[in-house]
């Protein structure tokens, strides 16, 4: 058996991109196919495929001696534990090029777009294979939920053009069913206690050699998160203890406005102030045009972990 899974702490794009590529090779002939999961939905991702009447798929907690396609993903910090005692297979991404470092060559597949899902259902129009309504209509989701309702700027001219051929399929109104997937999302976190905030959407970067902890939450209203920042900021220090992290970064988003506050716990703070040119206050940063995470918060970290690493390496040098 084969399982198509995407990342730990799963959310619409890695479920839905697993559904879908895996009922595209079992259309193709290929029956061994199965989608997985590497973790528990959370509320949107349950709504979805509540809504096209899709099966929740089988749950991986061990890679050990199993044969996996990756989507969503390709970072061994974000993938099931003991993936390198897994045979990787394929990666389908829109991600950076992670530390996944597979024995052998592999079919590896990413692209500058906002969702994997976009990718997937690319692949569906062109090998000719018509996607049902429950795949097309998943595969819609996952574009409308990574691309915030295409207010993202990680949304793309292909990611718009994917979505329009699948709206077609999905029989819904892309706004209305987007809406009310992001008020679904929204309330979710914006009611949910500190230790489930700080897991929700939390994915692990080695950034510089360290390993960096970020969590995005999405909110239309700040103050009901930051009404509670000691409580949230005594869970992250918690966490980044547990986990081993250099680093913990809490990413509040407000779909809204348009801006993010970056909370931060633990080491190298001098990243984060490198990264985005202003001091952390009270551990927080207010970074108004932010939204992605993948495309403005992460490859602003990795371009600061390497000016302060030839800094250091300068200064060691002339010493």
């Amino acid at each position: 058996m084969i399982y198509v899974v995407g990342h730990r702490n799963p959310d619409t794009d890695s479920i839905s991109s697993a559904i879908g590529y895996a009922r595209l090779r079992n259309a193709c002939g290929d029956a061994d196919v199965r989608p997985a999961r590497a973790g528990e939905l959370n509320a949107e991702t349950t709504f979805v495929l509540r809504s096209f009447d899709v099966p929740v798929p089988q749950l991986l907690t061990d890679a050990t001696g199993l044969q996996l396609i990756l989507v969503d993903h390709n970072e061994v910090g974000q993938a099931i534990p003991h993936i390198e005692r897994a045979e990787i297979l394929e990666v389908w991404d829109h991600h950076r090029l992670g530390d996944l470092r597979p024995p052998k060559p592999i079919f590896f597949h990413t692209e500058p777009v906002g969702t994997t899902a976009t990718l997937i259902g690319e692949l569906y129009f062109a090998r000719g294979v018509a996607p049902t309504r429950a795949v097309a209509g998943i595969l819609l989701a996952a574009i409308l939920s990574d691309t915030v309702l295409f207010r993202s700027p990680t949304a793309s001219t292909k990611d718009r053009t994917v979505a329009s051929r699948l709206t077609s399929l999905a029989g819904v109104d892309p706004t209305a069913f987007g809406q009310q997937m992001l008020e679904i999302k929204i309330a979710s976190f914006e009611h949910e206690l500190p230790p489930q905030i700080v897991r929700r959407d939390f994915k692990e970067f080695s950034l510089g050699g360290q390993r960096v902890g970020i969590a995005q939450v999405e909110v239309m209203h700040p103050d009901a998160i930051s009404a509670h920042k000691p409580e949230i900021l005594q869970e992250m220090r918690a966490r980044r203890e547990t986990l081993g992290l250099t680093a913990f970064i809490l990413m509040i988003t407000d779909v809204q406005r348009g801006a993010s506050d970056l909370w931060f716990v633990g080491e190298r703070a001098e990243l984060v102030e490198q990264a985005f040119g202003r001091r952390l206050e009270d551990g927080t940063i207010h970074l108004p045009g932010i939204m992605s995470r993948k495309l403005q918060v992460v490859p602003r970290l990795v371009a600061a972990s390497a000016r302060v690493d030839e800094m250091h390496e300068a200064h060691a040098a002339t010493a």
